[in-house]
């Protein structure tokens, strides 16, 4: 019975232990309990020339004043007031002036107490540029073959998913110039002004999310009409 007793006081004076440690934090702070501003909603980035969209949506905390954006290791920011930010869409921010390397960015909010949240990193985006836009490549032509009397249809070679199209100028056979946009392998080029010589330039979306199309640096001559 006593070793009941001794072991009863001794779980109570733990619990009261335990409950007066869970509170004890409160000195440190004034005793206002720390209160973090709500998060920015599904964030999404799209790569550009030299620039980046980010988008997200308004955070279900009403609270919410403030989004702040920062990039370049913190040294850059920029502030979204959430009233600029319709409650049902998605809000839309674009950064330009950026180098052409892989970058960083973090999203904070700030509430009507002026806590903030804990911030959400995003890592890894990449920024595309001239460098990117120097490795392009024009389709190359693979084929040909004459029909009627003035037309004539082209074969290239396959490309990546990448070149979302490619526009040709040519000559008609009334010699005035003319262009024609493809995305296939093939291209029929209708009043065709046989000997001359049709330009190709091909157009590139770095990544499917990409805001910017990119074009090869100049435009090639199909030599072999």
């Amino acid at each position: 019975m006593k070793r009941f007793i001794y072991l009863f006081v001794l779980i109570i004076a733990l619990f009261v232990s335990c409950d007066k440690d869970q509170y004890s934090y409160k000195k440190f702070i004034g005793g206002n309990e720390i209160v973090y501003a709500g998060l920015a909603e599904q964030i999404v980035t799209r790569s550009g020339n030299l620039r980046v969209q980010i988008e997200w949506k308004k955070s279900i905390d009403p609270s919410v004043e403030t989004y702040m954006l920062y990039w370049n290791n913190n040294k850059d920011s920029a502030s979204v007031s959430s009233t600029d930010i319709d409650a049902d869409s998605t809000y839309r921010y674009i950064i330009t002036g950026l180098p052409e390397y892989v970058q960083g960015f973090r999203i904070e909010t700030v509430n009507d107490r002026g806590g903030r949240s804990i911030g959400q990193d995003i890592n890894s985006v990449r920024v595309f540029g001239p460098y990117y836009q120097s490795s392009l490549i024009n389709r190359k032509l693979n084929d040909l073959k004459y029909f009627d009397t003035d037309s004539v249809r082209l074969y290239f070679l396959p490309v990546d998913s990448t070149v979302v199209y490619s526009k040709l100028r040519y000559r008609r056979s009334d010699g005035g110039a003319d262009s024609i946009r493809f995305m296939e392998d093939s291209v029929t080029l209708p009043s065709y002004m046989v000997g001359s010589k049709p330009t190709i330039q091909s157009y590139y979306l770095p990544e499917a999310t990409a805001i910017d199309t990119f074009a090869t640096l100049v435009a090639d001559s199909l030599q072999v009409l």
